[in-house]
């Protein structure tokens, strides 16, 4: 089988963003929007990248949840550099005087701690859209979306696109725990305790017209097991024409790894949105490599770079690290 050399975008360009929202979803997510003066075209599956914007006085915040004054420390940009960090677009609305961009973050280190100090009317330096996008098969009337933690953002865009395209869609959401499940939840319709049945118990999936299957690793929501555990129990319970089904899973890399190793082995297509650090998000510092296993090749594998070749993939030419690693 031959490699399938992805698409590549055109780079997105820096610009100034001003925050216009930025509230918690869970425990430890937030969910940011910004507006842009303008963006170029762009579909799901595509990322941006953010840093703070140079200002007269040199300086940025970080959120600190332990300082007496949370947000009240100025860091000097010269003395402490701060990489962009890369952020798949979880929605995009163009408006009249501008584009909204929504992306969902969980604050973990020095670059969230910054995000999380945004207030409306703050500014932010965006250089978008990045990356190649999720393809969407005509020929296939099923999707399912498997997102576990931080990966849910890109599928809630491309839930969007693919209801627009006509499909059936299911998005199949995990978390270790409830309070870290960075979704809202509809208590009258919670979702089901045996992952056999999607119900339209998450929000922003269900304003889709999308229903989900919910997991936690805890048991304090829904299956009690890993989201792709939960995602054979149901399609053990719903057989589907695989030619007619294809999967896109983001998240965890062991859980990818499950999803797309499972989907091989059942016949079902599937893409894989993945994470690397990225550096410059343009290709320059070739930093962000995936290895992809390429019969053309003399070693048949080479290296490819998951901000301009990714960071979508076809699961079927991921080489995965060795079990254990």
């Amino acid at each position: 089988m031959g490699c399938e050399v992805p698409e590549r975008r055109a780079a997105g360009f820096v610009q100034e963003a001003r925050a216009i929202g930025n509230i918690a979803l869970c425990r430890d997510h937030f969910r940011l929007v910004m507006k842009v003066d303008q963006f170029l075209p762009a579909e799901a599956g595509q990322f941006v990248h953010v840093s703070p914007v140079r200002t007269e006085t040199n300086g940025y915040r970080i959120w600190d949840e332990g300082a007496p004054e949370a947000g009240s420390a100025v860091m000097d940009a010269a003395a402490v550099p701060m990489l962009r960090r890369a952020y798949s677009i979880a929605g995009l609305r163009r408006e009249t005087g501008g584009v909204e961009i929504e992306i969902i973050y969980r604050v973990v280190g020095k670059g969230t701690r910054w995000l999380r100090t945004l207030a409306p009317g703050d500014s932010l330096s965006v250089l978008g859209p990045l990356g190649n996008a999720f393809p969407i098969d005509p020929r296939k009337s099923m999707a399912w979306l498997v997102a576990g933690g931080v990966g849910l953002p890109p599928m809630l865009w491309l839930a969007e696109a693919l209801r627009r395209a006509g499909k059936q869609v299911i998005a199949f959401c995990g978390a270790q725990s409830r309070d870290l499940l960075a979704m809202t939840l509809d208590d009258l319709n919670l979702p089901a305790a045996d992952a056999t049945r999607a119900t339209m118990s998450a929000a922003e999936f269900a304003r889709h017209g999308v229903p989900a299957v919910v997991s936690t690793d805890d048991g304090t929501l829904g299956f009690r097991g890993h989201i792709g555990a939960a995602l054979t129990a149901y399609h053990r319970a719903n057989p589907a024409r695989v030619d007619d089904v294809v999967v896109y899973t983001c998240g965890p890399e062991r859980m990818m790894r499950f999803v797309a190793e499972d989907c091989g082995a059942r016949g079902i297509e599937c893409h894989v949105c993945m994470e690397r650090n990225m550096a410059c998000g343009t290709g320059m510092c070739q930093s962000c490599v995936v290895p992809i296993q390429d019969p053309a090749d003399p070693q048949a594998w080479r290296y490819w770079l998951c901000c301009t070749e990714g960071p979508i993939f076809p699961a079927r030419q991921i080489i995965w690290e060795p079990a254990g690693k």
